[in-house]
């Protein structure tokens, strides 16, 4: 064969080849196509109590990794979106929309070990624009979940006894029903030459406050009011106090707040990041203080990771209600 026919089918491919990569992206303009989503990595205490809300994408999969062996996967909707477990990796589970159209449907896993836990799987549609979407949903065990902050006591979990419901997981739960809490913005915090900030990106409300075995427990719930995503630090707890009036401007005396912080015992939340508008529910367990004075209160803090400095702050009463 001549250079010359050589250099002509050379041509007729790199033009062909060309027309082909320009035919590609331009099937990418219409909207179906183009994504602008926010990638999402989510750790989760298996509970079987609790139903866990998992963001899809078409176009994108979702892993799922469980601490177990999975024996079964169950979903409702097998027209909409799509499971897939593989013996080879016993831990995963792939899933997926199988429709561009915004769609819902719940998902059910079961281990080996014969705990099963509940998925709720929302779609947004191709068409959804700044959609989250979960890449990784990591399941880890109670023993491991607990976190806590480098300011606060370390969280332990409560030991079950006699293979008894432990009280933090019922009043998880319970909270977690809860469908309309009333939500607060919390006490304002009052500080030496402070300025207006921007307002609050979480809200939140007190649930149950009981007695348990000399330990209190409060439930309580945090919603996103922001248009950003935000991660809600681990509760803590706090006693305030009114102290000297600060007398540095004659003009101008201010009182200064003195608090301290009364060590946790342990705490559930069934999520820590939240989407614009999502809320998440948290039980937390700690020793009360055997008496206070007056004017003293005892409060739940709550904050986010981008505003440690500003947390949420909700008021406990002091003797649980009915004991």
């Amino acid at each position: 064969m001549s250079r010359c026919l050589l250099r002509t089918l050379a041509a007729v491919t790199l033009i062909a080849t060309t027309a082909g990569a320009q035919q590609t992206v331009s099937s990418l303009e219409p909207g179906e196509a183009r994504h602008d989503v926010q990638p999402m990595i989510s750790e989760v205490t298996v509970s079987s109590t609790t139903v866990t809300d998992v963001h899809l994408q078409p176009l994108f999969t979702t892993t799922i990794r469980l601490p177990e062996a999975v024996s079964s996967v169950a979903i409702g909707a097998p027209t909409l979106f799509s499971a897939e477990h593989s013996d080879q990796e016993p831990k995963l589970v792939y899933v997926k929309p199988s429709t561009a159209k915004a769609s819902e449907s719940n998902l059910v896993i079961t281990m080996e070990n014969g705990q099963t836990i509940s998925l709720r799987l929302l779609s947004d549609g191709a068409s959804a624009i700044h959609a989250p979407v979960d890449f990784l949903v990591n399941y880890t065990s109670q023993a491991s979940f607990f976190v806590a902050s480098g300011d606060s006591a370390i969280a332990r979990p409560t030991p079950v006894e006699n293979k008894k419901a432990n009280p933090l997981d019922l009043a998880l739960d319970g909270q977690s029903r809860v469908a309309t809490p009333l939500w607060q913005n919390g006490i304002a915090q009052t500080k030496k030459g402070s300025s207006p900030k921007e307002p609050q990106s979480i809200e939140g409300v007190l649930g149950e406050v009981r007695d348990s075995h000399g330990s209190m427990l409060v439930s309580y719930s945090v919603r996103n009011k922001s248009d950003r995503w935000v991660e809600v630090m681990p509760p803590q707890i706090e006693m305030t106090s009114p102290g000297a009036k600060d007398s540095v401007k004659k003009k101008a005396k201010k009182q200064v707040v003195m608090a301290e912080q009364v060590p946790v015992e342990g705490f559930r939340v069934n999520g820590r990041r939240l989407a614009p508008g999502q809320r998440i529910d948290g039980v937390v367990a700690f020793a009360r203080p055997g008496f206070k004075q007056s004017q003293e209160r005892l409060l739940l803090q709550l904050a986010s990771a981008n505003s440690v400095d500003e947390p949420l702050l909700l008021a406990v009463p002091f003797v649980a209600p009915g004991n």
